[in-house]
């Protein structure tokens, strides 16, 4: 009769349990880059849209500005919800904006959110979480 020792048996257990502590904190560490990534691509997309709206404010009225809310200038959007309404969202992978700040709920439920002042021509670059 061949097989495995208990001993064999627990060198391979505690083997697989090394690897899943080494592993699944790095998986975790990925999944928020790739969050990041998206957030930062996604204003950087309002970005361009508030800028060809104070273009167009300059040609209409002589004076460049930026709208009062941010998610105004967005057009259709795949992937993301988009709420016009002010508050903060309660949806996964939903955007809204309260007045100054443009909120994210990113899908493990943390909101983080961006500054904004239409006033100043600001949008922050980077996320802060709530």
């Amino acid at each position: 009769m061949k097989g495995y020792t208990l001993v064999e048996m627990l060198i391979v257990i505690l083997l697989i349990g090394i690897m899943s502590a080494v592993a699944i904190p790095r998986y975790q560490r990925r999944i928020e880059l790739q969050e990041l990534k998206a957030e930062k691509e996604f204003t950087y997309q309002i970005w361009k849209e508030l800028e060809l709206y104070a273009e167009e404010q300059l040609e209409l009225t002589e004076t460049e500005s930026w709208p009062t809310h941010p998610l105004s200038v967005l057009d259709r959007t795949r992937g993301v919800i988009v709420t016009l309404d002010l508050g903060i969202p309660d949806e996964d992978n939903e955007w809204q904006f309260d007045g100054t700040h443009l909120y994210h709920r990113r899908k493990n439920n943390e909101i983080w959110y961006f500054t904004y002042f239409h006033t100043t021509f600001y949008l922050s670059e980077l996320p802060i979480k709530l």
